[in-house]
């Protein structure tokens, strides 16, 4: 029995889409940590828009300042800085092929509202943004691991909601992550949240006012499946109970 014409092309277009991934360079999002000699200060040069929220969140983890000047009173020839001062890994977004994974730790800064983020509640606080003109092919939903208090000695621990939306609008950069909710409420400075997951990413090109030739729109018939529809937003899902 020949086969539908429509599976044929659905089978060649998922073969498209599988080899273009393939061919896909992996490249990363990840922190550049240097050095300024014009002014002696250590640089991060972080991809993650913390610009979306800046009094809400922020890296779990600090970087040490580079010293290489031996008349510095803090130099040490054995621990020359841009260390980590916890071990938990500073929030990184890298793009595999066509997947973006998120990882790292986040935590609430001083000062953020509301406080705290109560446990068992929808919220629709904003996070962070995605490095410039990454979008999410749709809203995805990580379950992310949550606390408040020290996270070396275990504390309380929960999960929560994170939601990636694509955020399509001109005047914003890429994609964004928003915090929904959780089970363990997050208190600045102590609440912290782990990010885990992976999902497809779009690149879109604000000057050609498209998206990036073999990025996942290139998959034609793909870009129908596990679409969400229009009306489906945060506030849709269910509250949370103890």
């Amino acid at each position: 029995m020949s086969e539908d014409l429509n599976a044929i092309i659905n089978r060649l277009e998922s073969r498209l889409a599988e080899l273009e991934q393939n061919i896909t360079p992996g490249t990363s999002g990840d922190a550049d940590i240097g050095y300024d000699e014009a002014t002696e200060t250590t640089t991060v040069n972080d991809e993650i828009d913390w610009t979306v929220a800046p009094a809400g969140w922020e890296p779990f983890s600090t970087v040490s300042p580079i010293i290489t000047d031996p008349e510095n009173e803090d130099y040490d020839p054995d621990n020359p800085g841009a260390e980590l001062s916890t071990p938990y890994a500073r929030p990184e977004a890298h793009l595999i092929g066509q997947e973006c994974v998120l990882t790292g730790m986040v935590r609430r800064k001083a000062g953020a509202t509301p406080n705290p983020l109560a446990a068992n509640v929808r919220h629709n606080v904003p996070m962070f943004g995605l490095p410039e003109d990454w979008r999410p092919m749709t809203n995805v939903i990580l379950p992310c691991v949550i606390g408040n208090g020290d996270p070396t000695s275990g504390g309380v621990t929960g999960t929560a909601m994170v939601e990636i939306r694509p955020e399509f609008d001109p005047v914003q950069l890429s994609g964004r992550a928003y915090y929904v909710s959780g089970t363990v409420a997050l208190s600045p400075t102590t609440g912290w949240l782990f990010l885990q997951g992976t999902f497809p990413i779009q690149i879109w090109d604000a000057s050609e006012n498209a998206y990036t030739e073999d990025s996942w729109d290139d998959a034609h018939f793909q870009t129908t499946w596990d679409k969400l529809l229009d009306d489906v937003t945060w506030d849709n899902y269910t509250t949370l109970s103890n």
